[in-house]
């Protein structure tokens, strides 16, 4: 299992290749939708239906983070955290931004950290160590629904876009000031072409290289314990996912575990209302 550290400096993003064997995949696969009826019953699924805006959107996202589901499989695998370790160069911590979703849901660049102006805000001083880890469970090297990113683009406005070729197995890496979209959408004549949404949300489906298998995507976020972790934590974290907190009752076996692989967990508190 390579990781390039170098690339990913560089670059903004990187590709693990082969994490997962195809086995592998197909039981997480089957993990995903017994995490999806589990939310369903406990009420913890909003579903993204199509608009004009986006007419081919259809997905189900849900509450909650991996460590309350059976998606902490995945989350608590030691090469998931291997690869966060390699990354930031230190013991990962997790604080509850994990989820996963199933279906098409929404596109365009955006980034994820709290400071999203380059170069305004404390996000963009030294020592920035943030990523998001990404697993599709299905090809996208291919076909849409995979992820886009703007190269280089942590470390400045905007960078080069471009279109991950991962594949089933693979482990994708951004930090979480990269610009990125999801979904991407492949043309059959120009596949790599990296498209603007307000374009690809316009193309009949006659143009596009369609995904031959329901689209899953698994999203982790980990990070070095320091000031700017502690700043996403309250910032963003506490403000966009309240009611992931409000749900995040670990079991002590998850506690245990995230010790073992070598996972620092951090459990955030919601002020008193």
């Amino acid at each position: 299992m390579k990781v390039d550290k170098l690339f990913f400096e560089k670059n903004g993003y990187t590709i693990v290749r082969n994490v997962f064997e195809r086995d592998e995949i197909e039981d997480l696969r089957k993990l995903a939708y017994e995490s999806l009826e589990i939310d369903k019953s406990h009420g913890r699924v909003v579903r993204g239906e199509a608009s004009a805006a986006e007419p081919r959107k259809d997905v189900y996202y849900t509450i909650g983070d991996f460590l309350i589901k059976p998606m902490s499989k995945l989350l608590l695998d030691p090469r998931i955290i291997k690869i966060a370790e390699n990354i930031l160069e230190g013991q990962p911590a997790h604080f509850g931004e994990s989820n996963y979703q199933i279906g098409l849901g929404d596109r365009g660049f955006h980034r994820d950290n709290v400071d999203r102006i380059y170069p305004i805000g404390s996000d963009w001083e030294r020592d920035y160590r943030i990523i998001r880890i990404g697993v599709y469970l299905q090809d996208h090297h291919m076909s849409s629904g995979g992820l886009k990113v703007q190269s280089g683009s942590h470390r400045a406005r905007r960078g080069k876009r471009l279109i991950i070729d991962s594949k089933a197995g693979d482990v994708v890496v951004w930090d979480l000031r990269t610009l990125h979209s999801g979904n991407a959408v492949r043309l059959k004549m120009f596949p790599n072409l990296a498209l603007g949404y307000r374009i690809e949300n316009l193309l009949p489906k006659l143009l596009i290289r369609e995904e031959k298998i329901e689209r899953i995507g698994c999203f982790m976020v980990f990070g070095i314990e320091n000031p700017h972790l502690e700043n996403h934590i309250e910032k963003h974290y506490k403000v966009k996912f309240k009611e992931y907190i409000k749900v995040q009752n670990y079991a002590d076996d998850i506690i245990g575990k995230s010790k073992s692989v070598g996972l620092k967990l951090i459990k955030p508190e919601l002020p008193k209302e």
